[in-house]
């Protein structure tokens, strides 16, 4: 287990050039957006826009802070479209990176929580936890568990350090392990990253 200080989160140039994200942790270590297996990160939007095109990755869209986004996108091949408005904090939204998407800020700027996954390398599992209560999670032998704190402080039992909010813990390592958290009214937002196993005959 390890601990990711906020501070300490790197600075990502969207492809577009029309903002900034601050990459919590990747997969490989401070790749970019052609090259992630995974990726975790925040960002703010400051104005509407349109996203950037990320061919060959999935996205989960979550709003931490802010009055919310609409998202249109659009299938490259036009075999699709979806329009999502999403106006409430840690709503999860997920979508292709090669849609073509534009974003509509319903009420000024935003700070958002992403997830990105190679598609046919790495899947994504991203729930939220709200009540008062201690946490008990367990990360298998095949996964990847990372634990973002949006708000409030969480303590892992067995850890000398508390997490305050825009930290984050990561569980990597090759075995079954078991973690407790304990918070009063913190909201943690859950990420489990497990790689896609080729079956027979392919």
């Amino acid at each position: 287990m390890r601990i990711l200080r906020s501070r300490d989160y790197a600075a990502l140039a969207w492809k577009n050039g029309l903002g900034v994200s601050q990459v919590i942790a990747s997969q490989p270590q401070a790749a970019g957006f052609d090259t992630a297996l995974w990726q975790v990160g925040t960002t703010s939007i400051e104005a509407s826009c349109p996203f950037s095109d990320l061919p060959g990755l999935d996205r989960q869209f979550m709003v931490l802070e802010g009055a919310g986004a609409e998202l249109h996108c659009r299938g490259a091949n036009g075999d699709s479209e979806i329009r999502r408005k999403i106006d409430e904090p840690l709503e999860s939204f997920a979508f292709r990176g090669d849609w073509q998407t534009e974003c509509r800020l319903l009420g000024g700027p935003v700070r958002v929580f992403n997830v990105v996954t190679r598609r046919g390398r790495y899947s994504a599992e991203v729930s939220v936890s709200t009540s008062r209560k201690s946490i008990a999670l367990e990360k298998a032998a095949d996964e990847v568990l990372l634990v973002f704190v949006a708000e409030g402080t969480i303590q892992i039992e067995g850890c000398p350090v508390s997490l305050a909010a825009n930290d984050a813990m990561i569980a990597d390592g090759p075995k079954l392990e078991r973690y407790s958290i304990n918070r009063t009214s913190a909201r943690v937002v859950i990420v489990r990253l497990t790689e896609v196993r080729a079956t027979a005959g392919q």
